[in-house]
């Protein structure tokens, strides 16, 4: 729907929840805001449905008697002026026509319908489904209509308001376009992405860097929503002073209603996020290429969704590329090395999701022997079940996958010398069985924090250039003398043999102030998502006593500074950082069991507020009859 420029806002516009915010709810397992409609059809995901809201406005109300006017596709527009008009950032509905998206049709000269498929992808059609249904037709085909506009908006806007990363995924990789923007408003797809949140309730910061990572451009949002990042964003937005990149065409739908909304839910993590991507080099045509040729093309995006580390994911990037074009018997061999809670093993499982590989975390300080980590060999008792590991390596034989051997600081001499010949031609013995197993495909990644000293004093004599924005050359050629001192220091604790078959050193430097509150901030997000799911009474497993909480955070620089630097330990990393979220749900907790009345599951939602003062976080509920 598009409003007058000028003219009355959406309900509730000057209020925290937006028109479509106040129309649906969530259930627990989704995140998509679709409206919720019959259960008719097999192929409806039921758990990415929304619950209608209690005024009763389910997609099956909606569409009855829902009438189509091709000359006015937006439904709302007058003979006035494009400029005329903002968006208040609600899709309209688009109906299906069939009972079933694939079990009702022909596959004999069936014609690709992107409008058909759009409205099942908004009624909650599951990512599966709608891939059968794109796999039946020729891929040129296909292309050809992904990006077409139904209603006035362009497809990929609706796979966004799913707020599903596996279907934007899915949409893009058949040509949907990232930086797709709707015509009359000029809104770009990453800022809808981003305000979105206000109409699902949810926190849509997957979206906005699933999006970045696939190449939509941040500088499509004015600079100053988040650069800098680190500061209090004004209640209703920056000014106009402040923002001086809004002559620009491309940023011209930024005004009264869209500039307000984005300023309400563009975040502290969002606004990291952007700000990286806009100062982040992209890759190269040719670093593309490769990736593309060889299906890692998600990879090149896997820095977007890290806090910190950055040199080290473009480290590892350029390193897995150098070792996927020129292919060998050799597998890749990296060490991970950097203090707790730097994001070691976070990295790798986003290396796995990524790359869609296995990935077998193996737990090194409780493994002495050989035998404890590979199992004994066939005909000795016990070799049939074989170990964790083992039967991992045989089952991906000759596949892509990863090993993480976690704190291998702590495996001994026998351990190492059993991992020399897989590291070194990539071969290994099912101990079961005694059968080959093609292990050469295998990424293996060593985490380890022995080499803490080097690295923190490192960082400490050369902070200025390695937390730098700037300086990214000599930033790159400090980090390789960083890897270097670490591949001795491993040499020396581990022995030559070992050392000597490394692909890669990768270390993983401390976090600024800044990169700790977004941390902070992650985990909040983490809890209000947990807070605001509905109150359940029902006796067993599935009783919540804790929800129906709405967790806002006013001044989140402030208040996610206030508890960076009150907890965090260098030591522990971000782990000392959760400690501050879970210091943040005692004190919600505190207030919510103080509310003088039983919990119900028909009570409204209360809304606790997150503030700073003077240093100190402050935690504030507000019951329905208060708001």
């Amino acid at each position: 729907m598009l409003l007058p420029e000028g003219g009355d806002p959406v309900p509730g516009e000057h209020e925290d929840e937006g028109k479509a915010g106040n129309r649906f709810s969530t259930t627990p397992g989704n995140q998509s805001g679709i409206p919720n409609g019959q259960d008719l059809h097999q192929d409806i995901d039921s758990s990415t449905l929304a619950v209608a809201s209690a005024e009763d406005d389910s997609l099956a109300g909606r569409l009855q008697g829902t009438e189509h006017h091709d000359d006015d596709p937006q439904g709302q527009i007058s003979d006035t002026a494009e400029d005329a008009y903002e968006w208040d950032f609600v899709l309209p509905v688009v109906p299906p026509s069939t009972a079933n998206l694939i079990a009702s049709r022909t596959y004999e000269h069936e014609v690709f319908d992107i409008r058909e498929l759009v409205a099942w992808v908004q009624y909650g059609t599951n990512a599966k489904t709608i891939m059968q249904y794109l796999n039946r037709f020729d891929d040129d085909m296909v292309r050809k209509a992904i990006n077409d506009s139904i209603e006035g908006f362009p497809a990929m806007f609706y796979v966004v308001e799913t707020n599903n990363e596996d279907m934007i995924r899915l949409w893009v990789s058949h040509g949907g376009d990232v930086s797709a923007i709707h015509d009359m408003s000029k809104v770009p797809l990453l800022a809808f992405a981003i305000i979105h949140g206000e109409n699902i309730h949810t926190d849509t910061t997957l979206m906005t860097t699933t999006l970045l990572s696939l190449g939509a451009v941040p500088n499509l949002i004015p600079s100053a929503f988040h650069s800098p990042y680190l500061q209090n964003l004004p209640e209703h937005g920056p000014s106009d002073d402040d923002l001086e990149d809004l002559t620009d065409e491309q940023k011209s739908w930024c005004k009264d209603i869209a500039r307000g909304k984005l300023a309400r839910t563009c975040s502290l993590t969002h606004r990291y996020y952007l700000e990286r991507a806009s100062k982040t080099k992209k890759p190269s045509r040719r670093q593309y290429q490769v990736a593309k040729r060889t299906k890692a093309e998600p990879l090149l995006g896997i820095a977007n969704f890290l806090i910190g580390q950055t040199s080290t994911a473009k480290a590892l990037v350029d390193t897995l590329l150098t070792h996927i074009l020129e292919p060998c018997k050799k597998p890749l061999v990296l060490v991970f090395a950097g203090p707790s809670g730097r994001g070691k093993t976070e990295l790798a499982r986003h290396l796995g999701h990524l790359l869609s590989l296995e990935l077998e975390v193996v737990d090194c300080t409780i493994f002495n022997r050989e035998m404890e980590l590979f199992g004994s060999r066939h005909p000795y008792v016990g070799a049939a079940r074989g170990t964790p590991l083992n039967n991992f390596l045989a089952t991906y034989s000759g596949k892509r996958c990863i090993v993480f051997l976690d704190e291998f600081e702590k495996t001994s001499p026998e351990i190492h010398k059993a991992l020399l010949l897989p590291f070194d031609n990539g071969e290994y013995q099912d101990r079961r069985n005694l059968h080959k197993v093609d292990c050469s495909k295998t990424i293996w990644i060593m985490a380890t924090n022995a080499h803490d000293a080097i690295i923190q004093g490192f960082s400490t004599t050369h902070s200025r250039i390695l937390f730098s924005e700037e300086h990214e050359s000599e930033k790159r050629l400090l980090l390789k003398q960083l890897s270097y001192k670490i591949r001795d220091d491993f040499r020396s604790k581990h022995g030559a043999p070992v050392a000597g078959r490394i692909s890669e050193f990768l270390p993983f430097l401390t976090f600024t102030i800044g990169e700790q509150s977004v941390i902070v901030h992650k985990a909040l997000l983490e809890l209000g998502r947990n807070v605001r799911q509905p109150v359940s009474l029902v006796d067993g497993p599935d009783e919540k006593l804790l929800g129906n909480v709405k967790l806002r955070i006013r001044r989140d620089v402030s208040v996610c500074r206030a508890l960076a630097e009150s907890e965090y330990h260098p030591d522990l990393g971000a782990r000392s950082l959760l400690v501050a979220a879970e210091k943040v749900k005692r004190m919600l907790v505190d207030e919510y069991l103080n509310i003088d009345e039983e919990i119900t599951e028909e009570c409204g939602v209360c809304e606790c507020l997150l503030d700073e003062d003077g240093g100190e976080v402050t935690v504030n509920m507000v019951t329905p009859e208060l708001q």
